[in-house]
């Protein structure tokens, strides 16, 4: 003869009836080897519910379901509520299988109640079939959700002393930096990736020389160079790489970063900041406030000013302009794949006859003539030297001193002048520092490498020859051929000179 539970149910009078139906509740919040498994849970509901002479009617699993996330919101649980009418009890490994929190538990046990179903653990002394087990079941979800709260401010703690420490503790990497050893020897740090700086830095120097962000993109994607994501994924130790091409977006994102002046960003377009309120160095910069301004300004007239075609592929494209107007060549494919390059005046000013020059003819003339002109000259180097100045610095100094002496004055530091006086010598002092800083204004300065043009130019691909036509500020001007003929010989018809606009000099 099956023996059955006797349910004593206090909410509905003195009654007795039997638990036979039993509905099993399972929940995992992600996959592991632990004894929480489950096949674990499933297993000791089934043989708890056989201990006591029931049968299963059901099990209900919510697998990969977090216990914060309320009950009412999970799959299974939403399905095991709608069959309540179908069962006597429901059975759970733990209580805090139902929720981790006390107001998530007492929702599930009131809809429990409306159709009289107990609540039993089948690990624990909880029993729902009387006041007792009833109470110990609402301590048990209270201690959960106690317990739930201590671990998110243990988190927490720990996130904020590895901030304050400047450990890195997880997360995608921003470009220029790089994953170290904690001074202490415990945990890592970000510091410093030299190998990105010097990219950061050449980007610079091609951003203040008129180049745009897809223009920088694509030169990193020619000599494939690694891109932030993959970087990221090397140096975190990964084994493969995910395939990225460098795009104008991602180049501009880094560029604007406040990670190229040394500071951490925060949420909200903050920076991480002192007690003083005043911006912390968390690194070494990329830049100087004088470059940062400077490439800030570049960025802001490339998203204002008009949008430029995609540059040709033809090595000579900026490097051959018209006499008549001033204005560039540009290349132009015939039907049969015939390239030239052309001029048909300017939309404002059109001149007639154009310029017309086929691409093969001019691009071998380049070649033989460029050394002739040019390669006597010394090859330089240019260098942007950032100069120094500390307005920027002194005026964030000057602001913080001016609201700390509003807080002192409506009363903010009553109770601690000690902390107010040190605050504010520490403030002067940097102020009168930042009023030492002798101002030098950014420029350009040119080093000579010992080497001739012509040196230069006989070991270059014919891509690096126009760019070094263009860095150098030459180009070819090309006249209109004089008769209809269009393979009029080119030297009685072009010549090297700069590449500022020379308009009627043909």
């Amino acid at each position: 003869m099956t023996s059955h539970t006797i349910l004593i149910d206090s909410h509905m009078g003195l009654g007795v009836r039997t638990l036979d139906r039993y509905g099993l509740y399972e929940r995992l919040s992600r996959a592991t080897e632990a004894s929480t498994s489950i096949e674990r849970q499933d297993e000791a509901a089934r043989a708890e519910v056989k201990r006591r002479g029931g049968r299963v009617v059901g099990a209900f699993v919510d697998e990969g379901v977090s216990g914060a996330l309320s009950p009412m919101d999970r799959p299974a649980m939403k399905e095991l509520l709608q069959q309540l009418s179908g069962m006597d009890a429901v059975m759970v490994w733990k209580i805090d299988r139902i929720a981790r929190s006390f107001l998530g538990f007492a929702e599930i046990v009131k809809e429990l109640d409306k159709h009289g179903v107990a609540l039993v653990s089948a690990t624990e002394p909880i029993d729902m079939t009387g006041p007792t087990g009833r109470a110990m079941a609402q301590m048990i979800a209270v201690f959960a959700e106690l317990e739930r709260e201590m671990i998110k401010a243990r988190v927490a703690d720990s996130m904020r002393k590895a901030k304050e420490e400047n450990r890195f503790h997880g997360g995608r990497i921003p470009y220029g930096l790089t994953v170290a050893d904690h001074p202490s020897g415990k945990g890592r740090v970000l510091v410093r990736d030299t190998h990105a700086v010097g990219v950061l830095r050449e980007v610079l120097l091609w951003v203040l020389e008129g180049a745009t962000m897809a223009e920088c993109a694509r030169r990193l994607n020619d000599r494939k160079e690694p891109t932030s994501r993959q970087r990221g994924a090397v140096l975190k130790g990964l084994a493969k790489a995910e395939a990225a091409q460098w795009r104008g977006v991602s180049v501009k994102r880094i560029l604007a970063s406040p990670t190229m002046l040394g500071y951490r960003p925060l949420p909200g377009g903050r920076v991480q900041t002192n007690d003083d309120g005043l911006s912390v160095l968390v690194w070494e910069p990329v830049f100087s406030r004088d470059e940062w301004d400077a490439l800030q300004t570049c960025l802001a007239e490339l998203e204002q000013g008009p949008r430029k075609a995609p540059a040709a592929s033809h090595w000579l494209s900026g490097c051959l302009k018209c006499s008549v107007c001033g204005g560039n060549l540009k290349q132009w494919v015939s039907g049969t794949g015939l390239r030239a390059f052309t001029c048909r005046g300017r939309e404002t000013a059109g001149h007639s006859p154009s310029v017309y020059v086929p691409a093969e003819l001019v691009a071998d003339w380049v070649r033989e003539q460029f050394s002739v002109v040019y390669g006597i000259l010394p090859e330089v180097e240019r260098r942007w030297v950032p100069g120094s100045d500390a307005s920027r610095e002194l005026s964030e100094v000057r602001a913080v001193i001016r609201r700390l002496r509003d807080d002192r004055d409506v009363g903010l530091f009553d109770d601690d002048e000690d902390d107010y006086r040190e605050r504010m010598a520490r403030l002067v002092e940097r102020r009168k520092v930042l009023q030492m800083v002798p101002q030098v204004e950014p420029h350009w300065e040119e080093d000579r490498t010992g080497r001739s043009l012509a040196e230069v130019w006989s070991g270059l691909s014919d891509e690096r020859r126009g760019a070094l036509m263009i860095e150098y500020g030459l180009a070819l001007w090309v006249d209109p051929a004089p008769t209809k003929a269009k393979n009029t010989p080119i030297n009685s018809r072009a010549q090297f000179g700069p590449s500022a606009p020379a308009v009627g000099s043909g």
